[in-house]
């Protein structure tokens, strides 16, 4: 893109908070504001009158040229009106807008369209049509702008591809390109027909015109000022006049030949652009056949504008409100369309052109307007002098400035697959046209989106039955024995969205897991769906072959996760499949299920404690402690104490005066959360020891103990160990080495557990 559509930042000095009225009244009656605001009008009012004639004089061309006045005048209007609406009623009251050259490709395709369409009927009946159109389509857009902006749905547009937009601008820039070709060619050459561009007389048009675009792009790499532009214009207009003047030339010849643009000597005014009377020349039939592009417009024309708003708040270093502008578009651009004013909006560039020179207030507006006003009042006139090939030549400067911005450029720092995208859209935009360029563009970005996205692993962990902690604390024999057999349980717990890409990928790896495991053994294959997103129709087919697997395998699948959609899809799977009973099992949650295949292991351990047995305590004890000697001392500091099913053992909060061996039954520990909820983090099952912290530190309790069945506790109070401590050393000594080691293999299944989230 052009350093003009570059943000031009510098620092501003803001008017004091006031009325608007009052800051009017400031900035006339202060000079030097004053004069700023004079020297921001003029400079960017010669910019934009240069802008809208090149706009029209590519929308009006071909068939058209000779109304080509009428083209200019329209966009000189709408350079006048949204110039001022805009601001008006935006949040940032020095903000320049008007026709965008990046839209100008789109309305002379669509002229173009129409003239074919309407080929051997009147040129005033085709321009008149070709206006219609262009109003028609600034409502419809004025009106979309309003609506995202009352719906605060600006940020939505934010969401198209990165490279859709690269090509898409990368294809108006050829587009610009080629029409600043043929605007410089003017009547000489026969549109659609290239053969006409390649003789001796056009060339010699087309020349001028391409080294004046290629040379002020050239010099504006190198210098970055607001006077380059305008100061480059002015020397090329008049490097034309002295070579007329030194070839003994006239303006009447060079009108003749093609070098000046020729205006119908009727036309004294640019305004109006159209009377009433021409209404019944409009084929509103052409006019509603160019719906696609006024689609195309709406999206743009937002995207655009959102862009071009967040660059203005890093001009003037505050926020706007992105829906607040897009109202305030929509609106100019819907009253606009009643006087005649083409499509137009606030613009990053222009508004940093203003700041630079210091143009931050209402006034600047104010006076930049009633100069455009007085060019469509003095008519083309003036105009008539401007020779086609540097009108011409400006729309090639703006052209190459997108393709060099976004394809020569982009070439370094974007992925080659978004490259990729950008230039297969400007090819299709060349071949086909703008419309089919960007439907291609997004086709593509979205396969490329499908493809990259499928590479994202949806498992978030993997890992077996001996890495995952369980929240159930058991006997040390029979964990020893589920970390002997933890490999017989494979936990995948997913994530993301599941669709086709990545559900194959996820049967490729868990294949793999299962191929690995010992055959022939009964296994258990737990998944975790609590991360997941969503699953579509692909995703569950994948996850009947990985049942038609486990059904092959002897593996019990385990689903999990508080997904209700998601499991009853995948249990109806196994419905429709008629699996054997007991194949595909859900759970709430991934301890749960866990837990589940835990106990299913221990049926086939013959050392296994049940929860309804209840235990010896001193083998209990000598199991924890190993030391058989030091067990009759250590149990005579215990006591057995029963709690029914629901009984409180202790409270959070409540002073630690106890630990507890639980002889039979199950114990959860609770936590008590605001709100009067509650959550339950572990459950302690027979041979397990609970509230040993609270005993040696002294603290308070960190969470409730409830019992889930009746249970039998063996029970040492604070007291009692301090009597063990003082009475039998050796023996306390013992006891407290046997809950060090505990807490370290707690520790070290936890550590395991971390590496196994790590992988």
């Amino acid at each position: 893109m052009a350093r003009r559509d570059k943000l031009l930042t510098s620092p501003l000095r803001f008017a004091p908070t006031e009325s608007p009225l009052q800051s009017f009244v400031t900035s006339l009656s202060t000079p030097s504001i004053l004069f700023r605001s004079l020297s921001a009008a003029a400079v960017l009012a010669v910019l934009n009158v240069a802008t809208a004639v090149s706009i029209g004089t590519l929308v009006f061309s071909g068939p058209l040229t000779s109304f080509v006045s009428l083209g200019i005048g329209l966009f000189l209007v709408a350079t006048a009106v949204t110039g001022f609406l805009v601001p008006a009623t935006s949040g940032y009251k020095a903000l320049l807008a008007g026709p965008r050259a990046g839209q100008s490709p789109i309305f002379a395709a669509m002229a173009a369209t129409i003239a074919l369409t309407m080929q051997g009927q009147p040129t005033e009946t085709i321009a008149v049509t070709v206006v219609a159109a262009i109003l028609v389509t600034t409502l419809v857009v004025g009106a979309f702008m309003f609506t995202v902006g009352l719906a605060k749905m600006g940020t939505l547009a934010r969401y198209i591809p990165f490279p859709v937009m690269g090509g898409f601008f990368a294809g108006l820039g050829y587009l610009l390109t080629k029409g600043g070709i043929t605007v410089a060619a003017g009547p000489l050459v026969e549109a659609g027909n290239f053969a006409s561009f390649l003789t001796p007389d056009v060339m010699m048009h087309l020349l001028p015109a391409i080294i004046f675009g290629a040379v002020l792009f050239a010099i504006e790499q190198r210098i970055s000022h607001w006077l380059l532009v305008p100061t480059f214009l002015a020397a090329a207009i008049g490097l034309f006049y002295l070579v007329l003047w030194a070839g003994g030339s006239s303006i009447e010849i060079a009108t003749q030949q093609g070098w000046l643009t020729t205006f119908d000597a009727q036309v004294t005014s640019f305004f109006p652009i159209a009377t009433p009377s021409q209404l019944p020349l409009v084929d509103w039939n052409v006019v509603a056949q160019q719906s696609g592009t006024i689609v195309v417009l709406c999206i743009l024309s937002v995207i655009m504008l959102l862009l071009d708003i967040s660059g203005v708040e890093i001009i003037i270093n505050r926020d706007l409100d992105p829906n607040r502008e897009l109202r305030s578009a929509g609106l100019s651009n819907i009253v606009g369309t009643f006087v005649t004013s083409p499509l137009g909006f606030g613009a990053a560039a222009d508004t940093a052109v203003a700041s630079k020179l210091g143009g931050n207030r209402f006034l600047m507006i104010a006076i930049y307007t009633m100069l455009i006003i007085a060019v469509i009042v003095i008519g083309p006139a003036p105009i008539a002098f401007v020779p086609s090939s540097i009108v011409g030549g400006f729309l090639v400067y703006i052209g190459l400035s997108f393709l060099i911005e976004w394809v020569w450029k982009k070439r370094d720092k974007l992925p080659f697959a978004d490259v990729l995208v950008i230039c297969i859209i400007l090819v299709a935009v060349a071949v086909f046209g703008i419309l089919e360029g960007v439907a291609a563009g997004v086709v593509l970005a979205t396969v490329l989106f499908v493809h990259k996205y499928s590479q994202l692993s949806v498992i978030k962990t993997a890992m077996d039955g001996a890495e995952h902690v369980s929240n159930i604390d058991r006997h040390k024999d029979d964990q020893g024995y589920l970390d002997q057999h933890g490999h017989l349980v494979q936990i995948f717990v997913l994530q993301g969205f599941l669709f086709f890409g990545s559900a194959s990928r996820l049967l490729e790896k868990i294949k793999l897991v299962v191929d690995a495991g010992d055959r022939g053994t009964r296994r258990f294959l737990v998944i975790d769906f609590t991360r997941v997103d969503e699953m579509d129709s692909s995703a569950a087919n994948s996850f009947s072959k990985l049942m038609q697997i486990c059904v092959r395998e002897r593996i019990l699948l385990c689903l999990a996760g508080n997904q209700p959609s998601i499991l009853s899809r995948l249990e109806g799977l196994g419905e429709e499949l008629e699996l054997p009973n007991g194949v595909v099992r859900s759970f709430a949650d991934l301890d749960t299920a866990a837990g589940w295949c835990d106990d299913q292991l221990l049926l086939d351990f013959k050392h296994g404690n049940s929860s309804d047995q209840v235990m010896n305590p001193d083998e209990l004890l000598a199991g924890l402690i190993g030391d058989d000697r030091a067990v009759p001392v250590i149990s005579s500091y215990f006591h057995r104490l029963s709690i029914a099913a629901g009984e409180v053992l202790f409270e959070q909060g409540q002073s630690g005066d106890s630990l507890y061996l639980i002889l039979s039954g199950s114990v959860s520990i609770v936590i008590n959360l605001p709100g009067g909820q509650s959550l339950t983090v572990r459950t302690m099952r027979a041979g397990s020891i609970l509230g040993e912290m609270a005993v040696y530190t002294g603290s308070p309790r960190s969470a409730s103990a409830l019992a889930r069945q009746d249970c039998a506790l063996f029970c040492l109070s604070v007291e009692s160990y301090h009597r063990l401590v003082s009475e039998s050393p050796a023996e306390a000594g013992v006891f407290a080495s046997c809950i060090v080691k505990l807490m370290a293999e707690r520790l070290g299944r936890a550590n395991r557990a971390v590496l196994a989230l790590t992988r």
